[in-house]
């Protein structure tokens, strides 16, 4: 059993600019349970002097309950006080959710001769809200040593060990929630008439969708792994392609639907990419005190493609935000690109100019950026001495599309020093409607406000390479001499910190904005700043 709860509380004083302008005060309790039961059998047979086996039959049950108790008050009596006697109003806040997947599965493991394995396994899943509640999953994996089997192959001061794997798997994703009914509120406190409190109930926002399926995502992967020179250098090297059918998503509808958002199944949606593990021990300490040096790096590169939508519709907002900036599932396009507005072209793709010297605004819904990152590169450096150890972690980012509020507020104010020129004019490049060069002169203010902060959303978009160091640690490790007399069996001290320090590379210079610190929720949407809060630096002592 898993269990935890928490307490909420959120208060708003009397009189604010925004919100709730006669004060509110919530408070609430989630409550969330977890039961999870396994029964399991495993044998293990030598079926010849070669070949051995292993067996694994099980089935498994997982029930997860929540809920969500508390009290919601409205209008405020005497300003800064917060407790439930002090407003006008109180409504209860009661919400249940169960969810239980109980599934069968089975595995086999060969193994011959200590250098070839095969694996296969197979499940079936059940879950309890879904009307199209089942589904079937299976996998398979081969992995080959060549340094057991072939003979001379592995050496000292060579190759050390050589593994290559190849393997398909599969495994479901379930939503939870009840996604595939319609679902309605009570509230026997909707209004007061005449003395007589009035009850209502509210067929709820979202759409049910009786015909939503569970999700469904097969790897295929082929990879190596190898050490040479005494293990002092290793190379891991995996390329995958990632096919997940019937991916769950949340999709907003037109309000006047008389829904706002309804769960749904995109199609497909394709992921190819390349992982590469690289290891070297750069010094190594023929002794226990001496100077040791390691460097870990991990390069990783993938493209997602929208394969088929599975509706009758050029788009879907996954992202949840707007209905004219979010990001999208479209065809033959990235998962999750940005569409929005954008600066109108001419035929041959020329930004337009209006005659005020700003850019003119094209109607329609356009693909402004992609946050994908193109790939990424984590390294780590560790280095030992005696009882000392140092370590720092530096990463880096090339690619994928911001959409940066925090920017355009900067900029668009001159806030920044990147708008410190203010004397000077600027003319945007593009053309005119007749088709001429644009030669228009505007002033900084116009420049800035009307079109790089608050122009077509396209002008919002800016790239996310960001370099970072991501932490930083220094450790100490108390001889076990010192501890012979103590209860301690070791003892060691680290002080670390992370996130020290960044630079976004393509973004306005005077903003220091982190391209990474993004800030809307758990769920589909990437990409998207909407005035956040800065990033955090953590540092702390251990031991």
């Amino acid at each position: 059993m898993d269990f935890y709860t928490e307490r909420n509380e959120i208060g708003q004083n009397k009189g604010g600019a925004e919100g709730y302008l006669q004060g509110r005060y919530e408070t609430y309790d989630n409550k969330n349970t977890i039961w999870d039961h396994t029964l399991q059998l495993n044998g293990m047979w030598q079926l010849t002097d070669k070949l051995d086996l292993n067996l694994n039959l099980g089935a498994t049950s997982r029930r997860t309950e929540f809920s969500r108790q508390g009290v919601v008050s409205d209008q405020q009596s005497i300003f800064d006080v917060f407790r439930h006697y002090n407003f006008a109003t109180s409504q209860p806040r009661q919400y249940d959710e169960v969810q239980n997947i109980m599934g069968v599965y089975a595995q086999t493991e060969f193994g011959y001769d200590n250098f070839a394995y095969l694996t296969l396994a197979a499940r079936n899943d059940w879950v309890s809200n879904f009307i199209e509640n089942s589904i079937f999953y299976p996998s398979a994996s081969l992995s080959i040593l060549p340094t057991s089997l072939i003979d001379g192959l592995q050496s000292q001061n060579g190759l050390n060990f050589l593994k290559l794997r190849a393997g398909y798997g599969t495994s479901a994703g379930f939503f939870g929630g009840y996604p595939v009914a319609s679902t309605a509120t009570l509230n026997t406190r909707e209004f007061l008439k005449d003395g007589t409190l009035i009850s209502s109930i509210r067929v709820d926002d979202e759409l049910a969708n009786p015909g939503l399926k569970p999700e469904l995502l097969a790897e295929l992967e082929f990879g190596i792994e190898s050490g040479f020179i005494q293990n002092r250098v290793s190379l891991d090297v995996s390329v995958y392609k990632k096919t997940t059918t019937d991916l769950i998503s949340r999709q907003p509808l037109d309000p006047s639907t008389g829904y706002t958002e309804t769960v749904t199944n995109i199609g497909e949606v394709q992921v190819k990419g390349i992982e590469a593990d690289f290891g070297l021990s750069l010094f190594r300490s023929e002794n226990d005190g001496g100077f040791n040096w390691d460097i870990n790096a991990n390069f990783t590169a993938d493209e997602s493609t929208v394969i088929d939508l599975g509706q009758d519709t050029d788009n879907i907002n996954i992202g949840g935000l707007f209905s004219d900036l979010s990001n999208f599932a479209v065809p033959n396009r990235p998962f999750g690109v940005i569409l929005g507005s954008r600066v109108l072209r001419d035929d041959n793709g020329n930004k337009v100019v209006a005659s005020t010297g700003s850019y003119v605004e094209e109607n329609g819904l356009f693909e402004i950026g992609d946050p994908n990152a193109d790939w990424r590169l984590n390294v780590s450096n560790g280095f030992r001495v005696k009882n000392f150890t140092f370590n720092f972690d530096i990463s880096y980012r090339h690619g994928g599309d911001v959409y940066a509020n925090t920017i355009s507020a900067l900029v668009g104010r001159g806030l920044t020093t990147d708008t410190e020129d203010r004397v000077s004019t600027f003319i945007l490049p593009g053309v005119k409607a007749d088709g001429s060069v644009n030669d228009i002169q505007i002033n900084n203010s116009d420049y800035y406000f009307s079109n790089v902060a608050f122009g077509p959303s396209e002008l919002q978009v800016y790239d996310g390479s960001t370099i970072r160091l991501r932490e930083v640690s220094l450790g100490y490790s108390v001889p076990s001499k010192a501890l012979d007399r103590t209860p301690f069996g070791s003892l060691s001290f680290t002080l670390s910190g992370q996130n020290l320090w960044f630079k976004g590379l393509n973004v306005p210079e005077g903003t220091n904005f982190d391209p990474e610190n993004l800030g809307v929720g758990v769920g589909n949407a990437l990409g998207f700043d909407f005035i956040n809060s800065p990033g955090s630096v953590k540092i702390w002592y251990v031991y």
